[in-house]
């Protein structure tokens, strides 16, 4: 009985090593298409110029910022039950900080650009320090991979660099010009949680019966909910003209709505409701993560649209960019595979 369930646990890795591979090699298509025929094959424009490339970066560092901190809380004992997956949190946060850095390197169209921030570093701009900030979450991550979780104080280090990365990135959109939509205040907190959504959505994906997993869920859902209530309750009472307009865009949007209610409502009545129920839990982590991404998606497209006062635009993602997004996700995914299966365990 040992020996299948070793056999069946032994061909189910492969499958996913060949499913991460495949994911791969549609998102190097992708990228080559887009590097042979230029920008104009992704659905941005002068108007729109960030798109769901964009939206997938801040979703990947999210992640693996989130999964760096759920790796703390464990080390210093606020979370219990994940001491046995620690390795994996932390192997899965490096993987989705890589994927996440290529992601950027998607979207700026010319990859080698990215030497001018290494050797012409403008220190004044934000991006540079978003560079600097996200090699430093990659370089603790690893650090903390190779040390024993004993070491406390180093655990708090690396919680709070994470915590700073993803910070930052919703600090970038408050302060990026042109878009008033994103400098209500909050972006940098709701980043923070969405972040954490990410991570728990994607453990309890596969790990469902972690009951403290699952009671951190139905905190953090509320509290997404609010501080978007908040966020946007700002914009339309206290707002200018711009404000109300890019608000407004954002709240006629059925996807919007529908992200409201399949990823922050329906997921936390899942779990109030079938509680331990694995296909509730599983479900709820999958709406979770598809929410998130979908309401990354359209604060970054509505953030944009307020420029539709001076003209028209419109964004529609292309197969090429669908295609560089789930070639990213597989890069994390077989990253992830191919770590806990070669990396060495590092005893306690």
């Amino acid at each position: 009985m040992a020996t299948e369930v070793k056999t069946q646990s032994k061909s189910n890795g492969i499958a996913w090593l060949v499913a991460t591979v495949v994911l791969v090699v549609i998102g190097a298509i992708a990228w080559g298409i887009q590097l042979s025929k230029g920008m104009s094959v992704l659905g941005i424009n002068q108007i729109i110029a960030w798109g769901i490339y964009i939206a997938a970066f801040f979703a990947l560092v999210g992640l693996a910022s989130g999964l760096l901190i759920l790796a703390v809380l464990s080390d210093m004992g606020v979370i219990q039950g994940l001491g046995t997956t620690r390795r994996n949190l932390l192997i899965g946060a490096i993987a989705s900080y890589i994927a996440g850095g290529i992601m950027i390197l998607m979207d700026i169209g010319k990859p080698e650009r990215v030497l001018n921030m290494i050797f012409s570093a403008q220190i004044q701009s934000p991006f540079v320090w978003d560079f600097f900030s996200l090699a430093l979450g990659v370089i603790m991550a690893v650090i903390l991979l190779l040390v024993s979780p004993k070491a406390k104080w180093l655990s708090v280090v690396a919680g709070i660099v994470a915590a700073v990365v993803v910070i930052f990135e919703g600090w970038i959109l408050s302060m990026s010009a042109g878009s008033p939509l994103w400098s209500g205040g909050i972006m940098p907190a709701i980043f923070l949680v969405e972040g954490l959504l990410l991570a728990l959505g994607v453990i309890l994906i596969a790990k469902p019966a972690s009951d403290a997993l699952r009671r951190w869920m139905l905190v953090l859902l509320p509290v997404l909910f609010l501080l978007n209530v908040f966020e946007i309750g700002a914009l339309l009472y206290a707002g200018d003209a711009d404000d109300r307009f890019g608000t407004g865009m954002l709240l006629s949007s059925p996807l919007f709505w529908l992200e409201v209610v399949l990823g922050i409502i329906l997921p936390f009545v899942l779990l109030i409701i079938a509680g331990k129920n694995r296909i509730a839990v599983i479900t709820s982590g999958v709406l979770v993560v598809l929410g998130v991404f979908v309401a990354k998606s359209l604060i970054i497209v509505a953030g944009q649209s307020i420029t539709l006062l001076l003209g028209t635009a419109t964004y529609t993602p292309t197969l090429v960019e669908f295609g560089g997004v789930i070639g990213m996700v597989g890069l994390a995914g077989l990253l992830y595979l191919l770590g806990t299966r070669f990396l060495p365990q590092k005893k306690a």
